[in-house]
């Protein structure tokens, strides 16, 4: 996501596509040429075919996700659209043409100048869902739930939600991630800008010391999520405070803006939601809304990938000394043959007393947390890259893929085969075998 608030801090983009190559200054939209864009391979099509290209498509994004244009243009290559976009003239008053993929957001200009034209339109967020309109967005439940149970699963049991804007994205994420923490019978503090405000001038020096203020006041440890930019100002908070990120306070975003996360003092972990398949899908159903079909009666809704680990997350919550050491030495040393043996000596505990000071500070027992250890990594390993289950099997821990399949037949209900065939899908190609952070917890 490219944050428009920061005044277009980058001023030139250049985006090639098969069939069309725009490039985006800061001012306007210029197009370069209409024929494919350095394809190796591809013959140039006859001149009466690219007169003839197919349907005119506007992208009127109200926040600007560099994803989402990605999965367009995908789409677009291969249905040879041509897409007009502009980021100072979203809806420009001389277009015409035959579909409209719209982010509407928190810009209610926006729809006021869409709602007049007379072609098929598809929101891909749902911020505003009183705006009838068809949809394809993220699924900020499953977001919420991903986020609540990866926390959950590190030994939290102090929560906090923080949000700037109540629009309906953000109170779904809400509503689910405070549900899935109750349920656990945790409570989970909301921190909402909106709503504290008050007559307070809307300025990071502002937020920024209301959120030290709140956070300060919270038992710790404490888990925080939020969208990538309020968890830039959590983690800014903190430094402020004095409070230590990760091990006081973990923070986990959502949308991994990598220009974001990876260039802060503690790098921030976040959940990536899927935005390109979101820019996909919602250009396949303004295609079948253009052959006439009927709009669905229900938001589509695509599930995230999974959660990008980095510094701001890298800890377990967890105040007994003992605990911690015997966590880290699972975390470390999960694939290794390793077992309640190696721990007990590692920590230099009774085997009684660890057992105990697990029951009394943390969410499950020393073995139990080794087996949740290695079936990560092997849930992981089965969703990013092709190995074979022997592979799978040894580099998890498990010492053949017997015992993997079951184990994953006691803790999943499928089998290992079954759940790589599930998951396996929903990551890029080129980004398996390539992405060790990613987290697929909760999946």
């Amino acid at each position: 996501m490219f944050d428009l608030h920061c005044q277009f801090a980058y001023k030139y983009w250049h985006f090639r596509y098969v069939g069309f190559s725009v490039r985006f200054w800061e001012h306007g939209t210029q197009v370069i040429d209409a024929e494919p864009a350095n394809v190796k391979g591809m013959q140039k099509q006859p001149a009466e075919r690219v007169a003839t290209r197919g349907r005119d498509i506007l992208l009127a994004l109200g926040w600007y996700y560099p994803e989402i244009h990605r999965g367009v243009a995908r789409f677009a290559r291969d249905h040879l659209w041509h897409v007009t976009f502009d980021f100072d003239d979203p809806i420009p008053s001389r277009w015409r043409g035959d579909g409209i993929l719209t982010l509407i957001g928190a810009q209610a200009g926006l729809w006021r100048r869409l709602r007049g034209k007379k072609v098929p339109i598809v929101d891909l967020a749902e911020s505003r869902p009183e705006i009838p309109l068809p949809r394809v967005t993220m699924d900020n439940a499953a977001i919420a739930r991903l986020a609540a149970e990866y926390f959950l699963d590190r030994g939290f049991r102090q929560f906090a939600f923080v949000h700037r804007w109540e629009m309906g994205v953000s109170r779904r994420r809400r509503d689910h991630f405070c549900a899935a923490i109750a349920q656990r019978g945790y409570p989970c503090r909301v921190l909402s800008w909106q709503q504290a405000r008050g007559s307070s001038p809307d300025t990071r020096e502002q937020r920024t010391r209301w959120l030290a203020g709140n956070l300060q006041n919270i038992p710790k440890p404490l888990a925080v999520f939020a969208r990538d930019n309020e968890a830039v100002e959590v983690l800014e908070a903190c430094f402020s405070a004095g409070l230590d990120v990760p091990d006081q306070v973990a923070v986990l975003g959502v949308d991994n803006t990598e220009t974001v996360c990876d260039c802060l003092r503690v790098p921030l972990s976040s959940i990536d939601n899927n935005l390109e398949q979101v820019g996909y899908e919602g250009a396949a159903l303004l295609h079948r809304l253009m052959q006439g079909k009927k709009p669905p009666s229900s938001p589509i809704y695509i599930p995230p990938i999974g959660i990008v680990e980095r510094r701001s997350t890298n800890t377990l919550a967890t105040e007994h000394p003992g605990v911690a050491v015997a966590l880290r030495f699972i975390r470390e040393n999960a694939e290794q043959q390793i077992g309640m043996v190696d721990i007990v000596k590692h920590v230099a505990m009774s085997r009684s007393g660890l057992e105990k000071a697990f029951r009394e500070h943390y969410v499950r027992a020393p073995i139990e947390q080794l087996r949740h250890t290695r079936l990560e990594l092997a849930k992981r390993m089965l969703r990013e890259t092709d190995e074979k289950m022997a592979v799978v099997a040894r580099k998890s821990g498990f010492q053949t893929p017997q015992q993997l399949c079951r184990v994953f037949r006691q803790q999943l209900g499928v089998t290992p085969k079954k759940y790589r065939a599930s998951t396996y899908g929903r990551l890029p190609a080129t980004d398996r075998n390539s992405n060790p952070r990613m987290s697929p917890t909760a999946s």
